[in-house]
């Protein structure tokens, strides 16, 4: 295994240096069986990543409410959580906080497992940031061709799209069209009063009042 340097170390993660491919491939493979550690590879550059509590949490809640959105707008949809999509030519791995196939679900609908070099790439990915990566997650995902991102950051919910220069901000979602699904950041707030299942009935609620007033294309 090739010898890397070491760039930083932080409570939570580590950074290295030139790592080759094979060697990110060895590591993944050691660190398989710890779902506490994830790995970030960007052309050489690798980051082992613990991710916090609150991070988790707030990843869990957001792949719920995408679930619940799913099945109010009769859309099919396959959750393969932190899957690690990577891609040898493009030099870039990563296991997304969540991912889903909600598009292109019908051809991935039976497969136990996905190869980037003949399947789509997921339709959908979840980013939650309470702490900064070291790495540009954006140049990543750009790399596996994923064509929308979801990043929760302080409160907000942004949308991303993959354009030929890069991804861009946008006020609407692929997966979902013109549902106004930045506004359902509403329901990830902790209430010292509510329990989790408790927002999610309020929030399958709330999808089925702008249903019944709207429809969306």
């Amino acid at each position: 295994m090739q010898t890397s340097l070491l760039s930083s170390v932080n409570a939570d993660r580590i950074l290295l240096n030139d790592v080759s491919w094979e060697t990110y491939e060895k590591l993944r493979e050691i660190f398989a069986d710890y779902s506490s550690i994830r790995l970030n590879y960007y052309k050489g550059l690798l980051e082992l990543m613990t991710p916090l509590l609150g991070h988790e949490i707030y990843s869990w809640t957001l792949g719920r409410l995408v679930t619940i959105l799913s099945e109010e707008l009769d859309l099919e949809i396959k959750g393969l959580k932190s899957t690690t999509w990577r891609s040898q030519t493009q030099e870039v791995g990563k296991e997304a906080d969540e991912c889903f196939y909600i598009q292109n679900e019908p051809l991935v609908r039976n497969k136990l497992k996905i190869d980037l070099q003949a399947d789509p790439p997921p339709d959908l990915v979840i980013e939650v940031d309470l702490t900064h990566s070291a790495i540009n997650k954006f140049l990543i995902y750009a790399g596996l061709k994923v064509p929308e991102i979801w990043c929760y950051q302080d409160g907000k919910l942004q949308i991303y799209l993959l354009t030929a220069t890069g991804y861009q901000e946008s006020q609407t979602s692929l997966a979902f069209k013109s549902f106004p699904v930045k506004q359902i950041v509403q329901f990830m707030q902790l209430d010292l009063n509510k329990g989790e299942n408790a927002r999610m009935k309020e929030f399958r609620k709330w999808v089925r009042e702008i249903l019944s007033n709207q429809s969306f294309d």
